[in-house]
C-alpha cells in the first residue's frame, strides 16, 4: 500500500501542470457552488422572516409612498414620509378592521448624530401587534418609560445606545429578520417630540421635521381574513392614501426568490457540466497517453484490476485537495463578505444556520470529490478492460 501511494505520488507530482489544472477545475467548482449555496439559504431565510414579521395585513400609506413601504419591508431600504393623525381614526372606523396601529418614522442624518445611523420608528404601545408578537409584552409598556427596543444590527454598549447627545436604555432586541427593522429602533410614539427636542438642542438633526401626530403608516389587522379584499376597497377610499397588502408583499417577495433560485441553478448547472466536460476531456487525452505505462505495470506482473485501482486513486488525489481548498475558501469568503452579500441581495437575507452551513460545505466537498474519478472511470475502463484477472 505505502509502495502503491508513492508511485501515485510520483506519477501526480511529474505532470505538475496537468495536476494543478485538475485541482483548480475542482476548487473553482467547490468555491462557487459553496458561495451560492449559502447565499440561496441566507435569502429564503430572510424572506420567510419579512413575510412572517410584516404582522398587518394590510399597511396604509401616504399617496405616493406604496413603493417606499414595500422597500422598507422587503428590503434594508429606510426612508421617511408622513400624513396627518386624523387618517388613524378614518381607517379604524372602516367596517372590517379590527385593530389599526399607527407608526411614524425618522430617520437619522449621519452616525455622529447616534451610535450608528438607524431609522427611529414610533409605535403606538396600546395597539402595536406587529412589533409585539416578537418580543416580551413588557419590554413594549417600558418604551413608555423611555427605554428602547432595537433591532438585530443596532449596536448596543452596556445596554444603552446613544441618540441626539443622550443615552437611552435598551429594554430588548429583536432577531434578525433582513429587513430595515434590523437597522430601526422604536420607541413610543409618545417620545417623538421629545426626541426632535434632543436632537434640536445638540445641534443635530434628522431629515425632515417631525411631530408626535404625525402619521408614517397604519398597520391595520382585518376582523376576517377572507374580507381583506373588501376592507381594501373600502380604505381605497380615503383619500391620499396608498394600500399595501401582505398578498403583495409576499408575492413580489417570493417571486424575486424564485427568479433567484433559477438564475443561481442555472449558473451551477453550467459551470457543473463545463467542469464536468473539461475533466472528462483532459482525463481522456491523458490516460489513453498512458498505455505504455500500464503495459510496463501488467509485465511486471500487476494485475489490471489493481492499475484500475490506482489510477482511481490516483484521479481522487487530485480532485479532494481542489475540492477541500475551494469549499473552505468559499466558507471563508461568505463568512468575511457576509455584510457585502447582505448589502447586494434585493430580496430580505439573514445569515444561513449552521447545520446548513455544514451540510453544504460537506455535500460540496464530497460532490466535488467524486466527480474527477466518475469523469474518468470511462477511460480508465477503456484502458484497463476487464478481461483477464491476475
Amino acid at each position: 500500500m505505502e509502495i502503491l501511494h508513492k508511485l501515485i505520488f510520483k506519477s501526480i507530482s511529474s505532470k505538475m501542470y496537468r495536476s494543478i489544472g485538475l485541482i483548480l477545475i475542482g476548487l473553482v467548482l467547490s468555491y462557487a457552488t459553496v458561495i451560492i449555496s449559502l447565499t440561496a439559504f441566507g435569502m429564503e431565510h430572510g424572506s420567510k422572516n419579512a413575510a412572517e414579521r410584516m404582522g398587518a395585513d394590510i399597511i396604509v400609506a401616504p399617496k405616493g409612498y406604496g413603493e417606499d413601504m414595500e422597500g422598507i419591508l422587503l428590503t434594508t431600504k429606510k426612508s421617511f414620509f408622513y400624513m396627518d393623525s386624523s387618517v388613524v381614526d378614518e381607517i379604524r372606523d372602516t367596517d372590517g378592521v379590527e385593530t389599526a396601529s399607527p407608526q411614524t418614522f425618522l430617520m437619522t442624518l449621519e452616525s455622529s448624530c447616534c451610535d450608528q445611523p438607524v431609522q427611529i420608528i414610533g409605535i403606538d404601545n396600546d395597539s402595536d401587534f406587529v412589533v409585539t408578537p416578537w418580543i416580551d409584552k413588557k419590554y413594549i409598556k417600558s418604551l413608555e418609560g423611555g427605554e428602547l427596543i432595537v433591532g438585530s444590527k443596532v449596536n448596543v454598549t452596556d445596554g444603552t445606545f446613544k441618540m441626539f447627545g443622550k443615552e437611552y436604555p435598551v429594554a430588548a432586541s429583536l432577531d434578525e429578520s433582513g429587513s430595515s427593522m434590523d437597522a430601526s429602533v422604536f420607541v413610543s410614539r409618545d417620545r417623538i417630540g421629545e426626541i426632535m427636542e434632543n436632537a434640536q438642542q445638540a445641534g443635530q438633526g434628522v431629515i425632515a421635521e417631525v411631530n408626535s401626530k404625525d402619521v408614517s403608516a397604519v398597520c391595520v389587522k382585518v376582523a376576517e381574513k377572507g374580507s381583506i379584499a373588501s376592507v381594501v376597497g373600502k380604505l381605497s377610499r380615503i383619500e391620499n392614501v396608498d394600500i399595501v397588502t401582505a398578498e403583495s408583499v409576499s408575492s413580489k417577495l417570493f417571486s424575486g426568490l424564485k427568479d433567484t433560485y433559477v438564475i443561481y441553478s442555472v449558473i451551477i448547472a453550467l459551470m457543473v457540466i463545463i467542469s464536468i466536460f473539461l475533466l472528462f476531456v483532459i482525463h481522456y487525452i491523458t490516460l489513453n497517453d498512458r498505455k505504455k505505462e500500464v503495459e510496463i505495470l501488467r509485465t511486471i506482473g500487476i494485475s489490471r484490476k489493481k492499475i484500475k485501482a490506482f489510477l482511481m486513486r490516483e484521479v481522487l488525489w487530485t480532485a479532494a485537495p481542489g475540492a477541500f481548498l475551494g469549499t473552505a475558501f468559499g466558507f471563508l469568503s461568505f463568512i468575511l463578505l457576509l455584510q457585502l452579500i447582505e448589502a447586494t441581495t434585493k430580496i430580505p437575507f439573514t445569515a444561513p444556520l449552521v447545520g446548513e452551513e455544514v451540510v453544504v460545505v460537506v455535500v460540496t466537498f464530497l460532490l466535488t470529490t467524486v466527480l474527477g474519478p466518475v469523469c474518468a472511470l470511462f477511460s480508465i475502463k477503456k484502458l484497463c478492460p476487464e478481461k483477464v484477472y491476475l
